[in-house]
């Protein structure tokens, strides 16, 4: 690709799965992200998906508002009611609708007349998403020699069953353009979606092009990187999905798999030409009721005294995003 980029760019539709695998588990146990090809979404996909999430942020605020956030992380949340960086305190300027899971092609949410109107759109949108993760999941298991005798390759992807209950959510974005005046005497106005990690065990990340403001905190240089947002090599595909691995995931391998702080700052370009930003995220959770226990692999079973290799009680799925959840909402345990 002409765009440089510090993430590697990995096709997981090639044949030889093994490469792939080897590929995945280096991006994911160095700096935690990587850009996806070949994931099976076109571009009208992806663009429908943009479409309803610009329409429904133009909506007055008293609409939205009716389905606003609720403690199973489903449903609106307004500028401001976010705090993601827990550390400072200081809550997004961004705007969310997070959608759980879709059961027999229904949402298990009240929905907005907008996006009822668009149920099967997207359920397939989620199932698909949720379809790479596993794939993605698969080819990580074989990377990591995970033993056959206990699941082998599929041993993520069982424990994500889209069937049973979950965290799992696609969330829509809206990140409102910065004006010049907003800036005035605040170094952090710029930023956002503050630094944090990821809840559930990986994220993909759909981006625009020539909207890019995602910023990864490398664990080598210990500087904030730029991720850019990549064109796509084929215009009847979408652009390079971003992948991140997440808290659940890291905790799972003892830290093999790095769950790596990132943010979002809008760039200097974007604010001078007073550019809104969207973005759509799906974050791949477990099963509630899976057990974060250690991993049958060979490289994650030498790592001692860490995660899940180091626990005195194991805890669920949903109990760990409770925890997270609690504390970016501010909402009791």
């Amino acid at each position: 690709m002409a765009t440089e980029t510090v993430l590697p760019v990995i096709d997981i539709s090639q044949a030889d799965r093994a490469a792939v695998g080897k590929q995945l588990l280096d991006a994911a146990s160095t700096l935690g992200f990587v850009f996806i090809e070949g994931s099976g979404f076109t571009a009208d996909e992806v663009d429908v998906m943009f479409q309803l999430s610009k329409d429904f942020f133009a909506q007055p605020f008293e609409a939205k508002q009716e389905f606003q956030i609720s403690a199973e992380n489903r449903g609106y949340s307004c500028l401001g009611r976010e705090v993601l960086d827990t550390a400072v305190g200081k809550s997004d300027p961004k705007e969310v609708f997070n959608f759980g899971q879709f059961l027999g092609g229904k949402a298990i949410q009240p929905l907005p007349q907008l996006f009822a109107q668009s149920e099967q759109t997207l359920d397939d949108f989620t199932r698909k998403a949720h379809a790479v993760c596993h794939k993605i999941q698969n080819l990580l298991a074989l990377a990591l020699e995970i033993d056959p005798a206990a699941g082998g390759e599929t041993w993520f992807s069982d424990r994500h069953d889209l069937s049973k209950f979950s965290g799992s959510i696609l969330r829509m974005l809206y990140y409102p353009a910065l004006q010049g005046t907003e800036l005035a005497g605040d170094p952090t106005a710029d930023i956002r979606a503050g630094a944090h990690t990821d809840f559930g065990s990986m994220t993909l990340l759909f981006q625009r092009d020539g909207q890019a403001a995602l910023e990864v905190l490398s664990p080598v240089t210990k500087q904030w990187t730029p991720i850019p947002a990549l064109p796509a090599r084929d215009s009847a595909a979408c652009p390079p999905i971003v992948l991140n691995i997440a808290d659940q995931l890291s905790f799972w391998s003892a830290g093999l798999l790095k769950s790596a702080v990132h943010r979002v700052k809008f760039p200097s370009l974007a604010i001078e030409g007073g550019k809104d930003r969207y973005s759509m995220a799906y974050f791949c959770h477990p099963a509630d009721e899976t057990l974060l226990e250690p991993m049958p692999s060979p490289l994650v079973q030498s790592r001692t005294g860490r995660g899940a290799n180091a626990q005195e009680t194991v805890i669920t799925a949903k109990e760990h995003l409770a925890r997270r959840l609690a504390a970016a909402y501010g909402w009791k345990k």
